[in-house]
């Protein structure tokens, strides 16, 4: 059976890629099977290490500044997650970009988010919330700079495998269209912000070579209907309570309160989980991405990162940078009809590791990259992000001035 965190709510479109077989006409011989891959990358740009910061810079101002509905001709406009804290998009310079450790300096992550895609995805299920924003990374190996994505037709594919049974072939085929129209939309972004000459990206045109190199594991539809969708990528523990709301029950406000929350026990770049929850990992140096949580339809995202756990995870490539931060999601469960049940979802990161980073841990010791002993660090490391995780957000949901009681898991 496959997965589901939706108790009688409508789950999400498995936005598929429909793998195709064909027949040669001339031997009847199958044609190769089409695969995704979680990652793609967009642009190659001649640079270093030194350069990242103001092409990611560029790539974030551009969509910061710009309505993509009148620039590009897209439906509906673009916002950078951390640069519309105040109602209306400000830029923050690089405090609107995530640093992510990586193979040989710092990479930036820019998060896009796009309401109505957003919207589309959350009212399948809010527990989806926690495999949003799209990410995009800006990183360099010492002689060039890359732009890497998410590839949405792949992690929707991916990640919302739990809607295929619930939808109907029509459905699913507007879905599909959907994931293809942000991975389009997201790669035309990009384009425009590098060839933008002093517009509102605000620095000259930057010279680009266009890649669609597909990264990381290599997955055939075969394999994410009878493999993959059984995997759970979502952990969900729900809260009862009484809400601030009309008739006790919660309030996206208590959402935000309980995120808040989190937030201060995941602490800052200069106060860490380590000083507010003991038990954490040796070394981990928890903290939170940002100070607010990212607001996206009915759904409240807390981003935590790890400098330990993040590096361990990069050190298998830098083309897994967009798999991070570990997000952590809080909203009112929409399936309780009594509105009186918080939830969090976090991102499984056994899911995570034992999916996104498929074979990638293999490969390295392959290579030489891991000793035998980093394999077995490396086997246990997704349980021991998750006992961190869970322990943060319990000391959390315990002080929560909400009062909330003991979860429930589902």
């Amino acid at each position: 059976m496959k997965y589901s965190n939706i108790l009688g709510s409508v789950a999400f479109s498995a936005l598929l890629l429909m793998g195709t077989t064909g027949c040669n006409s001339e031997n009847d011989i199958l044609a190769a099977e089409e695969t995704v891959s979680p990652y793609q990358r967009v642009a190659v740009i001649p640079g270093t290490w030194d350069d990242v910061n103001a092409i990611a810079t560029k790539i974030a101002q551009m969509t910061i500044y710009s309505d993509e509905n009148q620039t590009l001709g897209y439906p509906t406009n673009w916002v950078i997650a951390g640069a519309n804290l105040a109602g209306g998009e400000t830029d923050d310079g690089l405090d609107d970009l995530l640093p992510i450790p990586a193979i040989g300096g710092k990479s930036r992550v820019i998060e896009f988010c796009n309401k109505a895609y957003a919207t589309a995805a959350i009212e399948t299920g809010r527990f989806h919330g926690s495999a949003l924003p799209c990410e995009v990374s800006v990183h360099s190996d010492g002689t060039n700079v890359y732009v890497d994505m998410l590839d949405a037709e792949a992690i929707f594919n991916i990640f919302f495998t739990d809607a295929k049974d619930n939808f109907t072939d029509a459905e699913n085929a507007e879905f599909a269209k959907l994931a293809s129209a942000v991975k389009s939309e997201l790669r035309g972004m990009v384009k425009a912000a590098l060839e933008d000459d002093n517009g509102a990206s605000g620095s000259a045109a930057v010279d680009y070579t266009e890649s669609t190199l597909a990264m990381g594991p290599v997955f055939t539809q075969e394999k994410i209907d009878n493999e993959i969708s059984l995997r759970n990528p979502y952990i969900v523990y729900k809260y009862t309570g009484t809400g601030t709301g009309e008739g006790g029950s919660f309030t996206l406000d208590d959402a935000d309160t309980l995120a808040r929350e989190i937030i201060a026990k995941l602490g800052t770049d200069t106060a860490t989980a380590d000083t507010n929850v003991p038990g954490v990992s040796q070394d981990s140096a928890w903290r939170s991405g940002r100070p607010d949580p990212i607001s996206i339809p009915n759904v409240k995202v807390v981003e935590a990162c790890s400098p330990k756990y993040a590096a361990k995870a990069t050190a298998l490539g830098n083309e897994y940078i967009t798999a991070l931060p570990c997000e952590i999601t809080v909203y009112v469960d929409e399936t309780d009809p009594t509105g009186q049940t918080l939830a969090i979802s976090f991102l499984n990161p056994n899911f995570m590791f034992g999916t996104m980073f498929e074979g990638a841990v293999e490969k390295a010791y392959m290579e030489g990259t891991l000793s035998k002993a980093d394999m077995i660090e490396y086997s246990t490391l997704a349980d021991v992000v998750f006992a961190d995780l869970r322990l943060i957000v319990d000391a959390a949901v315990q002080g929560s001035v909400l009062g909330l009681a003991v979860p429930q898991s589902l």
